[in-house]
């Protein structure tokens, strides 16, 4: 799933919470086209988020305890400013060079390159 999708069902089912109308675990993995199991790692990180959905078997529904107000903004920004761009920190690599290559003599990198490059791919 994407990005965009999970937002979408998290934000669903949150709705499908505060308006009482889940049904069962297996109705609302339904109504959201995913598996129990799927409906479960959802509600898992609803409550990592400070959310708490329980279920109430007398009523078939998820509901939470609590009033609860949920905002998700996913928001991509073209970036224009080239000092911005410096500041951006993506990460580093770093090659770690035996030691007989450093005795001064004859320093070629291109096989170690190819290496890491084809080691890089399958990552």
């Amino acid at each position: 799933m994407t990005i965009l999708t999970n937002m979408k069902k998290f934000e669903r089912l949150h709705n499908l919470i505060i308006t009482g109308n889940t049904g069962t675990p297996e109705q609302v993995a339904r109504k959201l086209g995913i598996s129990r199991a799927s409906l479960y790692i959802l509600i898992d990180a609803m409550k990592e988020l400070g959310l708490t959905p329980e279920y109430s078997r007398k009523y078939q529904t998820f509901y939470y305890e609590k009033e609860m107000k949920v905002s998700l903004v996913f928001k991509v920004e073209e970036i224009t400013n080239t000092e911005d761009l410096i500041n951006i920190n993506a990460g580093s690599f770093s090659f770690l060079l035996p030691s007989k290559f450093l005795d001064g003599t004859n320093l070629s990198l291109h096989s170690y390159l190819a290496e890491y490059k084809e080691s890089a791919h399958r990552l």
